[in-house]
């Protein structure tokens, strides 16, 4: 059952600093102005705001968020509009995302990842059981918030589901801010996602989780190429390397078998459920030697530096008027992706009707 939220004025908010941004939109600081309670305002860039579809996009965004009760997603506190532009209020999460630890530390001993894993799967299983997709888990929108006196182990969260489509992102007006984000979801995304978007189901989520733990464990991606047309290439012809073949990597015929079943081709061959991959989790997580030390190996692997590579390469390819190989590259990709919506219900579509109307001045 879809959950209602009262509309709310974004007059109501003290905007402050920028907290961050993604493909098509930007996220505030903001303080209720009544209450003084802290929160996070998400507003449509300003490249984004002619769009009808962004805007109706960021609209229905309310609608799956308002849908997701879980402890490890990112709470929706209110939505609106403001000078016929839609805005979201989000809880205000204290901490860092997986990416910025990535960053700091390049890998992670799977020990430590344990919880983190768990509580990611009960994330998405909480998604999929009211046929809510991610399509965009990767470690920049898995959130490590913090307890409130600063201490303890965090609590994980998915956040940012997104408003823009692939194709919106790869269309000849794109930032290039905004082609760096498709392109570092791209290194995550299931080939089905790039190859046939009708089709995405929830295991395409699950794809994207065991390329999470590879990346983590093993400091990089398990496909790395220097084009669009070559990473594309790779997800549809190339097995995932062994985990444990990789430098600095445990052997782990468990761990292994898990993260090789998660990153299979054919989703049909993935596991079943996130509650499925859970349970074989808490299997891998109890055979893992825990005294173990973790081999020092140097990463080569950066990131940031091969997102760089990537984004150069696309630019260097597209000439003016030739089609972006973004485009080329994927079929069908204003296509719905949510296997039980692909036709929104009727319940679904009246309320995002009501919210994709601004009020009357």
């Amino acid at each position: 059952m879809t959950s209602r939220l009262d509309p709310v004025s974004l007059d109501e908010y003290d905007l402050r600093e920028p907290l961050g941004s993604g493909a098509m939109a930007r996220v505030f600081e903001g303080v209720h102005r009544r209450t003084g309670r802290a929160v996070a305002v998400k507003l449509l860039d300003a490249a984004s705001r002619g769009s009808r579809e962004l805007r109706e996009r960021m609209a229905r965004e309310a609608v799956v968020l308002a849908s997701v009760t879980s402890p490890h997603v990112s709470r929706l506190l209110g939505y609106g509009w403001e000078s016929e532009q839609p805005f979201l209020v989000l809880e205000r999460l204290q901490g860092e995302t997986l990416a910025d630890v990535l960053r700091r530390e390049q890998r992670l001993d799977v020990r430590r990842l344990v919880d983190w894993v768990e509580q990611l799967l009960l994330g998405a299983r909480d998604c999929h059981r009211v046929n809510v997709i991610h399509r965009d888990i990767k470690p920049a929108n898995i959130f490590l918030e913090l307890p409130p006196d600063g201490k303890g182990e965090p609590t994980v969260k998915l956040i940012d589901f997104g408003v823009a489509r692939l194709n919106e992102i790869a269309s000849a007006g794109s930032s290039l801010t905004s082609t760096h984000h498709l392109i570092g979801s791209m290194g995550y995304m299931a080939p089905e996602q790039l190859e046939y978007a009708r089709g995405v189901g929830p295991t395409a989520d699950l794809y994207a989780i065991g390329v999470v733990i590879f990346r983590c464990v093993s400091g990089r991606l398990p496909f790395v190429g220097r084009s669009i047309e070559a990473l594309t290439r790779l997800k549809f012809e190339a097995t995932a390397p062994v985990l444990s073949t990789l430098p600095g990597v445990v052997p782990n015929e468990l761990l292994d078998a898990f993260v090789a079943r998660a990153l299979t081709r054919d989703p049909t061959t993935r596991f079943g459920s996130a509650t499925e991959m859970l349970e074989e989790w808490w299997r891998v997580a109890a055979a893992l030697d825990r005294d173990a030390p973790l081999p020092e190996v140097d990463v080569e692997f950066d990131e940031d530096e091969w997102l760089s590579t990537m984004v150069e390469s696309l630019s260097r390819s597209t000439s003016p008027g030739s089609t972006n190989p973004l485009l080329r590259t994927i079929d069908d990709l204003d296509a719905p992706t949510d296997p039980e919506l692909q036709r929104p219900t009727e319940n679904t579509l009246r309320i995002a009707r009501e919210i994709l109307e601004p009020p009357e001045s």
